[in-house]
């Protein structure tokens, strides 16, 4: 959807070396965060480095354009969206640029993300301390810009503690270094005739001239971040900073550019207990117990919340330690210098709770692996708290608000019974340590209804902050949700003081307006309101459990968790790219935008939204590591579809979709068709006229398949004595045999039958020889290479055909084992969306019986009593590789986790198992054979896959579930990847 290209846009074009966009649908994906605003800007800046953000103000300045800065856009309340041209610092802009250890300091550019950081200097013995929820994609300009703080700032603080310099670019196009001055240093800096000394002349005097107010006015709290830091400034607070300004400033005074942080060294011990309480206010009348005993933080999550982990694979398994269904748990956490200190801290908190008749349960979490899954479960609780479906959703308005932790109780009574009053519920968390509340009542924002109860609340609650003495801001910042309270909170005199120094420093107002002062009314630029409205498509996938696709897509709630790098696989080709339109958030906002009309009449099927959806892997991550349970695999397949309705389907896409028809007649021609196929002249034809990537190898079928074989086994076991049970009828209506003992039935994919028989002989003798009968269902195809390509009419009447198949398999009550993780995905999760009615219910019952082999594998011996052999005798585990490294397939880790195929290789002797947690290979079926995808999928592999391998040892086994993912390690190392079917049928006797 092209535009007319502006003068801004051909300026800067010419001036920076960065990116320029501004297409609609880059503005579109812009336009939001994790608030509940959404501001079209009027393009998007891609900064390769400091001379380009220089520029590019310059420039905007020139215009009469505003310019807003954003780092992870996981803001809440809206304070990295804007009118103008925004600077995105997080893909280039992100060097550690010093570090200087004996100083304990570190030099970075703003885009860098927090748990990057940390992974670099954890080598170091030092850390940055600020243990934000969103660490894995909060960037530090982002931190400096809102002053963040994290869990630990009962003992840590907030950003500002940390940031020894910064150098900033200004208002007028100077760059300035601001640090800790004395009174002389001061002074030379206030006689200075440019913006940079009317800057430090404006503040001195502002602080002086208001002292008396500042001093009254300001929150006597340990958290606060509304507002301009003038209490920084008093007469009496030495040394003079100018940093201490730009921290929490939002971006509305300058530019940072660099930020020199200060660093300290991680806590030696750490111990976590839980304490449950039957109700909410129990748990805040606790926290000032609790914070007697000096804990290092002290965290709250509601029973809401916790339900709200319910059916989710990432975080369901995370709150096994929580007892029955309490009203609210603290999580809290001590450290101290040897780990023997901890245990009798704990025994004191646990007594004085129990005589006070506080807690109902007290858990302990000694090892760090335990207490790193409880975290996980917090840190999850943004994204957690936005996860319902449909249109009323807990959103984020009220919820940075805190007070002094001994007036929790009462101050929770009173919130509450402003939310009663508009018939209202919340989702309650906090960082009850420092006494600060994340409350987000659950509105629907799209009808006349909700936005009063919106507007209603938030004047109330800032009404009710200021009466307690606390503070509406405590960590989120102001932005566009709480800057239009400003002057009720300060008063009159202190708000003309931020407007004053506002002016000062950005006279024309070129740095993010309308945040902090001079804001736009509370409900202007909502993302949805009464106006919005969705155009309604037929799909094909069934999304009624988001209540139509327009849910689907609107499920996302801008938190960022997709942006993460460091560990997990969401999303892969962002974690390789960091384009914003490559992750989960860029292509739920831009289907979002098209299915509610605003990219224009196209709607949902138009060419622009293809790009986006392209690099997704369909790798399923984000079903489970998505806390809001955005699915995005679905979503393309459905876009897919409907694009190739309208636009036609390409001849390539209609080849790989036709993968069994391919791998049969490969199979009955072998070894002539391998021969042909992987012939140069195959493959030059291949990559000019099909865009099948010549520089790879395409597997080799084999001449005898696993239904070949299996058919050959029944015969000889015929031979050899009375014949097996009679095989499982393809009909429902037939009868269902129930065998004697224990049975399974195997599913012979198309991969596994054409290409490698041998896992699915694996793993029919492994279940042999745990005495267990195996049965092998008539031949389907689970249509995995239609669903991925959007031939979803075709995939459902294959998606029918294997629910006909199997559900009198699932019907008996027999576990049906798959050796290929997509297939096992495809029948498990996509089947009961792809069909409706009695095939639905047919699909739902055989996806129940589903099960990875490792799942089944683990399942039966993990059984009460060792499973026997056919001889009777207990089955053992011979000794085998020294090492194994393996890689979990992207659907498994998906719907079911790792945890069945680490238990089950940890059964073999005297071997090591690692985890390599590389995140997604980057082939994804035919994804990576496809030419233009060619460089993206093997960056995705050399981000930690490829490199973990080569530096494996040659006593090292590598071991791969998917299919794809042998093929890709084949295709980019020397390793030779194994099944774990092959691995455990070798070893088990």
């Amino acid at each position: 959807m092209a535009g007319d290209t502006t003068p801004l846009e051909l300026a800067l074009r010419a001036a920076i070396e960065g990116e320029v966009r501004f297409d609609p649908l880059t503005r579109g994906m812009y336009s939001t965060d994790a608030s509940v605003y959404q501001i079209i800007p009027a393009g998007v800046v891609i900064p390769r480095k400091a001379d380009d953000v220089i520029r590019t103000v310059a420039l905007c300045r020139e215009h009469g354009v505003s310019v807003t800065a954003r780092g992870g856009g996981t803001s809440q309340c809206g304070q990295c969206i804007g009118p103008g041209v925004q600077l995105d610092f997080s893909k280039y802009m992100r060097r550690v640029l010093d570090l200087d250890e004996p100083n304990r300091t570190v030099t970075v550019e703003p885009g860098i993300i927090l748990a990057e950081l940390n992974q670099e200097l954890q080598p170091h013995g030092l850390h940055l301390p600020l243990d934000l929820s969103t660490a894995s994609r909060a960037t530090i300009g982002g931190m400096v810009a809102n002053n963040s703080s994290g869990t630990r700032s009962i003992i840590y603080g907030s950003t500002i503690d940390y940031v020894e310099e910064l150098k900033v670019l200004l208002a007028d196009g100077s760059v300035v270094t601001t640090g800790p001055l004395d009174p002389p240093g001061l002074e030379r800096k206030c006689q200075q005739d440019d913006l940079e000394g009317s800057c430090y002349r404006g503040i001195r005097d502002l602080a002086r001239e208001y002292a008396s107010e500042i001093r009254n006015r300001f929150p006597k709290i340990k958290r606060r971040v509304g507002g301009y830091n003038l209490d920084r400034f008093l007469p009496s607070n030495d040394p003079f900073d100018l940093s201490r300004l730009f921290v929490g400033s939002e971006g509305t005074l300058g530019l940072v550019l660099e930020a020199k942080l200060r660093l300290v060294e991680p806590p030696k011990a750490k111990v976590l207990a839980v304490a449950q309480f039957s109700q909410l206010r129990d748990a805040m009348v606790a926290t000032p117990v609790i914070l007697r005993h000096g804990p290092s933080a002290v965290e709250l999550m509601d029973r809401n919340l916790l339900d709200m982990t319910q059916g989710k694979t990432e975080f369901e398994p995370l709150s096994d330690f929580i007892v029955g269904n309490p009203g609210a748990i603290l999580i809290v956490e001590f450290m101290a210098d040897t780990v023997d200190a901890l245990p009798s801290r704990m025994d004191g908190l646990q007594a004085e709770l129990e005589k006070e008749g506080l807690t109902t349960e007290l858990h302990r979490a000694m090892d760090s692996s335990a207490q790193a899954r409880i975290w996980k479960l917090r840190q999850a609780g943004l994204g957690l708290s936005l996860a319902e479906r449909g249109d009323t959703k807990a959103i984020s308005f009220v919820e940075d608000t805190a007070v002094a932790p001994d007036q929790l109780p009462e101050y929770i009574d009173r919130f509450q019974e402003i939310l009663d009053r508009h018939d209202t519920k919340a989702i309650f968390y906090a960082h009850a340590s420092v006494g600060l509340l994340h409350i987000r009542p659950a509105i629907n924002m799209k009808t006349a209804g909700g936005i009063e109860r919106f507007q209603g609340i938030a004047r109330e609650v800032s009404e009710l902050v200021l009466e307690f003495g606390g503070a509406l801001s405590a960590e989120h910042g102001d932005g566009l949700v709480r800057s239009p309270f400003q002057e009720r909170m300060f008063g009159k005199t202190l708000y003309r003081a931020f407007c004053q120094l506002k002016r000062t420093f950005d006279e024309e107002g070129v740095f993010n307006p309308g945040k902090i002062v001079n804001a736009s009314p509370l409900t202007d630029a909502l993302k949805y309101g009464t106006k919005y409205h969705t155009n309604t498509l037929d799909t094909v996938f069934d999304f009624s459990d988001f209540q139509g696709i327009a849910g689907a897509a609107e499920q996302c709630g801008g938190v960022g968790a997709c942006r993460k790098i460091v560990a997990g696989t969401m999303c892969p080709s962002y974690m390789a790219t960091r384009d914003e339109a490559d992750c989960t958030r860029g292509r739920a906002n831009a289907l979002r935008l098209a299915i509610s009309g605003q990219l224009g009449p196209a709607g949902f099927p138009q060419p622009d939204l293809y790009p986006i959806l392209d690099l997704c892997l369909e790798c399923k991550a984000c079903k489970s590591e998505c806390p809001t349970g955005v699915d995005m695999a679905r979503l393309k397949s459905e876009f897919l579809h409907q694009y190739q309705k309208e636009h036609g389907t390409p001849l390539r896409t209609r080849i790989m979709a036709s993968a069994e028809s391919a791998a049969a007649w490969g199979s009955r021609l072998a070894p002539v068709s391998n021969w042909a196929l992987r012939s140069p002249l195959a493959r030059w034809l291949n990559d000019g006229l099909l865009g099948i990537d010549r520089r790879r190898a395409v597997p080799a079928a084999v001449r005898q398949t696993f239904m070949g074989w299996w058919g050959a086994e029944i015969l000889e076991r015929h031979r050899e004595g009375p014949g097996p049970e009679p095989a499982f009828e393809s009909s429902p209506a037939g009868p269902i045999p129930r065998g004697h003992g224990r049975r399974v039935a195997l599913f012979a994919d198309t991969f596994t039958n054409n290409y490698e028989p041998m896992h699915g002989i694996a793993a029919v003798r492994f279940a042999e020889r745990l005495g267990i009968r195996v049965e092998v269902p008539p031949r389907v195809c689970c249509g995995r290479p239609k669903i991925s390509k959007g031939i979803l009419e075709s995939a459902r009447a294959q998606a029918d055909a294997t629910a006909r198949v199997l559900g009198p398999v699932a019907r008996a009550g027999v576990p049906i084992v798959f050796c290929e993780p997509g297939c096992f995905s495809a029948v498990r999760d996509d089947h009961p969306f792809l069909l409706r009615g009695e095939s639905k219910e047919l699909a739902e019952e055989v996806a129940a019986a589903c099960l990875t082999f490792e799942e089944w594998a683990e399942s039966v011996l993990s059984a009460e009593g060792p499973p026997h052999s056919r001889q009777g005798s207990p089955a053992r585990f011979r000794s085998g590789p020294k090492q194994i490294l393996f890689h979990g397939h992207c659907h498994q880790k998906a719907l079911g986790g790792l945890a069945p195929i680490r238990k089950l290789l940890g059964r073999i002797p005297r071997c090591e198992v690692v985890d390599v947690d590389a995140g997604c290979c980057g082939m994804a079926g035919s994804f990576g054979y496809e030419k233009e995808h060619y460089r993206i999928s093997k960056a995705v592999g050399e981000r930690r896959l490829f490199p973990a391998i080569r530096e494996a040892g040659s006593d090292t086994t590598v071991v791969a579930p998917g299919f794809s993912c042998r093929q890709q390690i084949r295709h980019f190392t020397d390793a030779k990847p194994v099944s774990v079917m092959e691995l455990m049928e070798d070893l088990v006797s």
